[in-house]
């Protein structure tokens, strides 16, 4: 199967896995790769057309294959594509942002967390966009990349900034922060819910978390069982690992065929707290709930 092939066959979603392409893909990595960077810089340049052909997933493929491959040239057009202010990044990519988004920035970015900070502290980016960055950091902590001690520091200095700066003031707070402030608050109770305890409960005491998502009891109970064995968990989870495996991520991700099934044998409960795939397979079906509920919204706004 030559390239071009390759890419046509990848290039729409015809109701079957395209298997053989996508392997034929893996093994032409080098020869692939500059090609697939350059549909996602095309693709980042007409986003509304791609939000107009829901059937396109040639660029799904590129994002888990170039995160397969760990290409760190991908990394800067991926970050440029989810900077674009608004809908449109979660419009062209579907259900990408239900745990896709935050495990492929944490494969392609080399450890380097600098473009991340600068996806969750832009206001103008689409707040789902700003929590699948913030989720990227714990992955990188739970992957042994980064430290612990390292984002807990950076955790506190998001903390200390948007109280500083009133970032939970009526008006701003509906229309870009109740979402971050409870990503912040749901990341930080998995990384360290002790030394993160006073922000957190801060948060809870001033009413600025969407506790649909994440009540308070949630937040005592990750504090009673800590943060090591927090941790523990989500390393036999999938939605904390790196993409390995870009075939069966493009499987769940476009064709609905789940690989939490595939994991279940692989899954612990650690004193007593459950991250089962049920579990992490409701939390993503939620994600991706709050985030249509919050795009028609936005739309009816436009209005």
């Amino acid at each position: 199967m030559e390239l071009s092939e390759i890419i046509s066959e990848l290039e729409n979603n015809n109701g079957k896995l395209p298997r053989q392409a996508l392997e034929r893909a893996i093994e032409e990595r080098e020869a692939i790769t500059p090609l697939l960077l350059d549909i996602l810089s095309s693709c980042k340049n007409n986003l509304e057309e791609l939000s107009n052909k829901p059937d396109y997933i040639l660029h799904i493929c590129a994002f888990y294959l170039l995160a397969q491959f760990r290409e760190p040239l991908a990394y800067p057009i991926i970050i440029d594509f989810f900077s674009i202010p608004g809908d449109m990044p979660v419009d062209a990519t579907g259900d990408l942002l239900g745990g896709g988004l935050a495990r492929i920035l944490a494969s392609v970015c080399d450890g380097n967390i600098e473009p991340i900070k600068q996806l969750i502290e832009n206001q103008e980016v689409n707040q789902w966009v700003r929590d699948s960055a913030l989720d990227s950091l714990i992955i990188l902590v739970v992957q042994g990349i980064i430290s612990r001690e390292e984002i807990i520091e950076y955790y506190k200095e998001l903390f200390s900034h948007l109280f500083a700066n009133k970032c939970y003031v009526p008006k701003v707070k509906e229309k870009h922060d109740l979402n971050i402030w409870t990503a912040l608050a749901i990341n930080s109770s998995k990384l360290a819910p002790v030394e993160l305890q006073q922000y957190i409960e801060r948060t809870y005491d001033e009413d600025l978390i969407e506790q649909f998502y994440f009540e308070r009891q949630e937040f005592n109970d990750l504090l009673e069982i800590g943060s090591e064995a927090t941790l523990n968990e989500l390393r036999n989870d999938i939605l904390y690992s790196l993409v390995e495996d870009a075939i069966s991520d493009i499987k769940s991700e476009v064709f609905w065929i789940s690989p939490f099934e595939q994991t279940s044998n692989t899954l612990t409960e650690v004193q007593g707290f459950s991250n089962s795939p049920k579990k992490s397979k409701r939390k993503v079906k939620n994600k991706k709930k709050m985030q249509q509920e919050s795009r028609r919204k936005n739309r009816s706004k436009k209005k």
